[in-house]
């Protein structure tokens, strides 16, 4: 009997791992990590100042994620947040590695969901090549999350938004994923918390869908997942009654 689904995608933020307190004191304290570093090396910049300036470009990028869908990393934000405050950019390193100290608090503020070990590890036992398509400013962030609760072994292809610089559910993301695994769309499913990044994207494509609910609903939708899930555990039986029962 062929499969009817042989390869998983998954998202990683509010599926896999979750930040374990609010998202703007996690941002604040990425904020004043930043200027500390920034400071050491012996910028002079003003905490308030640059907090007022790093949030009026930031929010500019992330307006333009929600509407074109782009993605513009957090090296370019940081380029220029110090050219905006009158500074040069010391040497080709510098917006990279301020973007590492930046993302470096958070990193330890993600935490795996209870059920993420034991799905991806049966995942992986059943045979099932796993994909990661994350949505995010930074490339080394989700590497650096994944590397830290011990997941990226579980991954054979890890697509960010970033390193692309386009986001879900542009069909462009997608695509990069399926090539890496070597899968055709109908042939795989992607499981997510989003309607329109991860469901939309996913069957955009011609991809199957599962929608993982992991916090209530505050708004209906139009576009109807192949299955709705309150947990990874639900995926993975969704995922083998689809495979053992071909519609």
């Amino acid at each position: 009997m062929v499969k009817l689904v042989t390869a998983v995608f998954l998202d990683l933020g509010d599926t896999l791992v979750h930040l374990d307190r609010p998202y703007q004191e996690v941002f604040d304290t990425n904020l004043q990590a930043l200027h500390a570093y920034l400071t050491k090396l012996g910028l002079r910049l003003d905490l308030e100042k640059f907090s007022e300036t790093f949030n009026r470009i930031f929010d500019d990028a992330s307006a333009s994620a929600d509407v074109y869908k782009i993605e513009v990393p957090m090296q370019e934000i940081i380029s220029k947040v110090l050219r905006k405050s009158g500074l040069q950019v010391l040497g080709v390193d510098l917006p990279t590695n301020a973007m590492m100290e930046f993302y470096r608090p958070e990193i330890e503020d993600w935490e795996v969901y209870p059920d993420t070990i034991e799905t991806l590890t049966k995942l992986s036992e059943e045979g099932y090549p796993l994909g990661l398509i994350s949505n995010t400013k930074s490339d080394w962030a989700v590497h650096a999350i994944l590397e830290r609760r011990d997941l990226s072994k579980y991954f054979s292809a890890i697509i960010t938004s970033a390193a692309l610089k386009i986001r879900k559910p542009r069909s462009e993301i997608f695509t990069t994923a399926l090539n890496a695994l070597k899968v055709k769309a109908q042939d795989s499913v992607f499981v997510g918390d989003s309607i329109q990044a991860d469901v939309a994207g996913a069957m955009r494509v011609g991809m199957h869908s599962i929608h993982l609910i992991r916090k209530p609903l505050v708004y209906g939708h139009l576009v109807n997942p192949d299955a709705t899930v309150t947990s990874l555990s639900e995926a993975v039986n969704i995922i083998n009654q689809w495979n053992n029962f071909p519609v």
